[in-house]
C-alpha cells in the first residue's frame, strides 16, 4: 500500500468517527470550553479552535504545555511522544497518534516553538516537518487574566490530508480535536500527573 493510499484509509476512518460531531461555534456547559472552526486562507479546511478559562496562572499552565516528552501520557489517543533534539524553548518532536480504536495510527516529526508577544501572552506553535500527513499544524495562546492568576488557554490545530473527501469532515475533526486537547490539558493542569490534587 503506497503512503497515499494509507493515508487516505487513516483519513477515511476520521472522517467516519467525525460526522457525530457537534456544530461549529458551541459551549462546553461543563468545562465552558467554547469550540468553534476558523476559516483558514488558502484552504477549504478550517481550523480548530478551543478556548478555556482556568483558575491557574500561567506559570502552573505552561510548563505542562512545554513539557512535550510527556504528551503520550495525557493528550488524548497519543501513544508516543519522543524529544528528539531541544535548544531553549525550539524542540524538535517525532509523535504518534492512535486513531478509529487503534486501527491506524498518524505520525509526525514535528517542529516547536515559543515565541515571544508584545503583551504578556505565550505562543507555542507545532509545525509538520515530516509525517504521514500532509498539513498538521497547532498553537497555543496563553494570556493571563484577573492579574495573573488566572489563563486563557486558546488552542488551535489544523490537519489538512489533501484527499477528495468533504472539507466540512476535516474541518469538524479539527474543531472536535481542539475541544478534547484542551479538555486534556486542564485535567493535567488541576490533577497532575499522577491524578492527585
Amino acid at each position: 500500500m503506497s503512503r497515499n493510499q494509507h493515508f487516505s484509509v487513516i483519513t477515511a476512518a476520521l472522517a467516519l468517527t467525525a460526522l457525530a460531531a457537534p456544530a461549529a461555534a458551541e459551549l462546553d456547559e461543563n468545562l465552558a470550553i467554547f469550540t468553534s472552526q476558523v476559516p483558514e486562507a488558502g484552504s477549504s479546511i478550517s481550523w480548530g479552535q478551543a478556548v478555556i478559562v482556568m483558575d491557574k496562572p500561567i506559570d502552573e499552565v505552561l510548563p505542562i504545555i512545554r513539557d512535550y516528552a510527556n504528551y503520550a501520557q495525557f493528550m488524548p489517543n497519543f501513544t508516543k511522544s519522543r524529544v528528539l533534539a531541544q535548544r531553549g524553548s525550539r524542540a524538535m518532536v517525532y509523535m504518534e497518534v492512535s486513531v478509529a480504536k487503534g486501527a491506524f495510527t498518524l505520525w509526525g516529526q514535528l517542529s516547536l516553538a515559543e515565541r515571544p508577544t508584545e503583551d504578556q501572552s505565550h505562543v507555542v506553535e507545532a509545525h509538520l516537518m515530516e509525517g504521514n500527513v500532509d498539513t498538521f499544524d497547532a498553537r497555543f495562546t496563553l494570556t493571563p487574566l484577573d492579574g495573573g492568576t488566572r489563563t486563557q488557554v486558546d488552542f488551535r490545530i489544523l490537519v489538512d490530508p489533501a484527499i477528495p473527501l468533504p472539507s466540512s469532515t476535516f474541518s469538524r475533526e479539527n474543531e472536535k480535536a481542539a475541544g478534547r486537547a484542551v479538555r486534556a490539558l486542564r485535567l493535567r493542569v488541576f490533577e497532575g500527573p499522577q491524578g492527585s490534587s
